[in-house]
């Protein structure tokens, strides 16, 4: 009787501590699946895709901002005014076009593919994508935007390489008028520049809801900081296809 009862008390501990062993996996499991990202891993993240944009003339005539890498065969997107210029009242596209990954030193050349002016959207493509193993931007559902939402800015900050900043958005769609066009916009509480143009928006678990474009302007001309707007994501995927 003694070592029977010894049996089914090794029996009910064994069952015990796999049910602990279980417990715990399912908690870890939920822990690393589910827990928000810091902001420091959501920007070693995003290095990978977001990335410098340069684009030039032919009498050497550069810009610098910055641009998103959506898929796996090298779909990059940035805005129509990164990839164009104003010439006697035309749009004009530039003649040369390379970006740049945060860790590398050497631009990487890259082929305008189409843009839209109204937009603000363009599409390019890297030349060559057997030299590197590209890491794409996930993709988040817009429509799960809410006020109040933490968003973070990735992009080439003042063309002095990639950098983030944090925000929160103020309102998940609103449409606004800038350069005579009404553009159906995310804005948010977040401070921008220049080089932020063709930018990552992205969510507080770091997947990319918008496409950074502009700010707006005083009476006086002087950019207003602090309130950026970025093209919903899905506008800028409708486009892409």
């Amino acid at each position: 009787m003694e070592t029977r009862s010894k049996r089914v008390n090794l029996k009910y501990i064994i069952l015990i501590m796999i049910s602990i062993l279980i417990t715990v996996v399912l908690s870890l499991a939920y822990f690393l699946l589910w827990r928000m990202p810091s902001s420091q891993e959501v920007f070693l993240n995003a290095q990978h895709f977001v990335v410098e944009l340069k684009s030039q003339t032919s009498e050497n005539f550069v810009t610098y901002g910055s641009a998103v890498i959506i898929d796996k065969e090298g779909t990059i997107v940035s805005n129509a005014h990164m990839v164009t210029y104003k010439e006697a009242g035309l749009y004009k596209a530039y003649e040369s076009f390379e970006v740049r990954f945060s860790f590398e030193i050497d631009y990487r050349s890259v082929t305008l593919v189409k843009y839209d002016i109204d937009e603000d959207i363009a599409i390019l493509k890297l030349d060559d994508v057997s030299t590197i193993m590209i890491k794409n931007a996930k993709i988040a559902d817009n429509l799960k935007v809410k006020s109040g939402d933490k968003v973070y800015a990735v992009g080439n900050g003042m063309n002095h390489g990639i950098s983030i900043s944090q925000g929160i958005v103020s309102l998940p769609q609103v449409n606004i008028d800038y350069d005579g066009n009404v553009r159906k916009v995310i804005q948010c509480d977040l401070t921008i520049n220049e080089g932020n143009s063709g930018g990552a928006l992205l969510d507080e678990r770091g997947r990319l809801i918008g496409i950074i474009s502009f700010r707006i302007k005083d009476n006086q001309g002087n950019p207003i900081y602090g309130v950026a707007f970025s093209i919903p994501i899905y506008i800028v995927l409708e486009f892409a296809i």
